[in-house]
């Protein structure tokens, strides 16, 4: 694993060593930190753990609310006028709101972390629901049916870590080895996490790999550990009684023993669905800001609710 982790750090290296002759600091808080934008926690976790002690973060999504038709506050545009990146994973939000992010700060770099990666569809009935509440004035480019929720995936958090060091490198070129070094340790942490979540999986059953989520959050989770995820909601609403219904049957079916629910949503119908199933209801939230714990709190309870 050492081997194989440093051969995929040679060309950052290399490219890390060119931008610091290249690259022109962009300018700091007050403080000397580099102001560094998010829209989620997790990315805000990402950040911290390559920019360390040169950065001072901001999360624009509070803690209990729907990333996916957040908009900005007019405290918030104020305050990213002294950022200078900004790391955006896709969510619709970011997307409808780039040009007027932007737009509140001419120096900041809209860095795409989703750029370059293995993304998925969403699922039949959640594609792009939420465009319509968010849509401002003005021409973006989206990816109407990409699922944003990349940061389930270690795999994929891997290649945004990466993506993010190159981005604080090139508007601090001064602090090139130390971002090097903190991800080279990132890497190690995340390589970790990967083989705990394939011990956990690798363990349970073929017919026991499905699981209900009510908002579907989890699809590259699901992608890399041989999973299966279905959604209750329906175009980010209760399902009808006859969609329902069919839910449950094919859950019967898949012998689903565990139904994820994000905090910030109502438990009533993912209850009633668990009842009728034996299943268990897990509380899981994709966007608690301790991003290995919680990934390895979803793996422990999808292997407890099968015991």
């Amino acid at each position: 694993m050492r081997k194989k982790l440093m051969l995929s750090l040679v060309p950052v290296l290399a490219a890390l060593a060119c931008w610091t002759s290249l690259a022109v600091a962009a300018p700091a808080a007050t403080d000397g930190k580099l102001q560094v934008a998010v829209g989620v926690a997790p990315v805000e976790y990402f950040a911290k753990k390559i920019g360390g002690e040169f950065i001072q973060t901001m999360v624009l999504v509070p803690a209990g609310a729907d990333a996916h038709t957040y908009e900005p506050k007019p405290s918030q545009m104020r305050a990213l006028s002294g950022a200078v990146l900004y790391l955006s994973v896709g969510l619709e939000f970011e997307q409808a709101w780039e040009p007027r992010l932007k737009g509140a700060n001419k120096k900041l770099a809209f860095v795409h972390l989703e750029q370059g990666l293995a993304l998925l569809p969403m699922p039949e009935g959640h594609e792009d629901h939420h465009r319509g509440k968010l849509e401002p004035k003005g021409k973006h480019e989206h990816h109407d049916e990409a699922d944003p929720h990349l940061w389930v995936s270690p795999a994929q958090v891997r290649q945004m870590a990466l993506r993010i060091a190159e981005a604080l490198t090139r508007v601090d070129p001064a602090h090139a080895k130390v971002f090097v070094a903190n991800l080279a340790a990132f890497q190690k942490e995340i390589d970790a996490l990967d083989a705990e979540l394939r011990a956990v999986f690798v363990a349970v059953p073929a017919d026991r790999r499905s699981f209900l989520v009510f908002h579907p959050a989890w699809g590259y989770l699901a992608r890399d550990y041989g999973l299966t995820q279905t959604a209750i909601e329906f175009e980010g609403k209760e399902p009808s009684p006859r969609r329902l219904a069919a839910i449950v049957a094919q859950a019967k079916a898949r012998g689903t023993r565990v139904i994820f629910v994000q905090p910030q949503m109502s438990r009533r119908t993912a209850e009633s669905i668990a009842q009728a199933l034996g299943a268990r209801v897990v509380v899981a939230d994709p966007l608690a800001a301790d991003w290995a714990v919680n990934l390895r709190s979803v793996a422990a309870g999808f292997r407890d609710a099968l015991r």
